[in-house]
């Protein structure tokens, strides 16, 4: 299925480049916001119509991999959880053949500071070895499941 949301190219505020801003507007310390600085700087955004989009690969030692950290909001900053819009987002920017996973943490690693969600992209090629193995799409409603149309 096509996504429907068409993604451009954009830049971040320049504000989200000055460590000074999320000091005062985050109350980090200096060295805090040097890092979330560094990290602006390693990160691409794309917005649709609807939705932003940041990018950014992270190294992740434990599996040997680089993963894309894929960070979603809407443009409007409501809430939303839509899993066929994540997922037509998910392959909008990364592409349909790459698995992703939305982490639900440890209340210790928790970060919960806007509408915003994060999907976690392995590299093209990988998979997760849970899941499902075959594609399985129910496109109407039955045996007592409700699902609603694809253009939804």
């Amino acid at each position: 299925m096509e996504s429907r949301f068409k993604f451009e190219p954009a830049q971040l505020p320049p504000e989200s480049y000055s460590y000074e801003y999320y000091m005062s507007a985050w109350g980090l310390t200096k060295a805090e916001a040097k890092k979330e600085v560094q990290r602006t700087k390693e990160t691409s955004v794309y917005l649709s119509d609807t939705y932003q989009v940041n990018v950014r690969e992270v190294n992740v030692p434990a599996f040997g991999l680089f993963m894309t950290h894929v960070s979603i909001k809407r443009r409007d900053k409501q809430a939303f959880h839509d899993w066929r819009e994540m997922q037509q987002i998910k392959n909008a920017i990364c592409g349909p053949e790459r698995e992703a996973v939305e982490l639900y943490p440890a209340e210790s690693r928790l970060v919960d500071t806007s509408n915003q969600y994060h999907l976690w992209v392995l590299p093209e090629g990988t998979t997760f070895p849970f899941g499902y193995r075959e594609r399985l799409i129910c496109t109407e409603s039955g045996q007592g499941a409700v699902q609603r149309p694809f253009d939804s």
